[in-house]
């Protein structure tokens, strides 16, 4: 699994479904594995979608979308990721997301593979902590 992000912000319902994003509480530093975002699926199919199939990836301006590393959190157990359920993410052990992008907005999506096609569930803004 993987995601990240730093600020609580709505989701757009430009995908497959709704997401938010509460961002860690700690800076981004120039090292890798900081904590980045929690996602939380505000709208999703009723039959969800299989939590192996799932990725986030955070996108600064300008740069390359970056998969992030992430632990679901299935709230009802079925081995879906569906509405309510969480997605809590970090940078992973490489160091993507350094201290420079400390106080800007990155685009976090969350996709779902659906019948082989990659489907963006949603997609939130991220205004990484100072």
């Amino acid at each position: 699994f993987v995601l990240s992000v730093s600020s609580a912000l709505l989701g757009c319902s430009s995908g497959d479904g709704e997401i938010t994003v509460d961002p860690a509480k700690t800076p981004l530093t120039d090292n890798g594995s900081d904590p980045a975002v929690t996602v939380t699926v505000k709208e999703a199919p009723t039959d969800g979608y299989a939590l192996d199939k799932v990725t986030v990836k955070a996108i600064p301006d300008g740069r390359d979308a970056i998969d992030l590393a992430c632990t679901p959190t299935d709230v009802n157990n079925n081995q879906k990721l569906d509405t309510g359920d969480t997605v809590a993410c970090s940078e992973g052990a490489t160091n993507a997301l350094g201290a420079d992008l400390a106080g800007t907005e990155i685009e976090i999506e969350l996709h779902a593979t659906v019948d082989g096609d990659d489907t963006l569930i949603g997609k939130a803004t991220w205004t990484a902590a100072k």
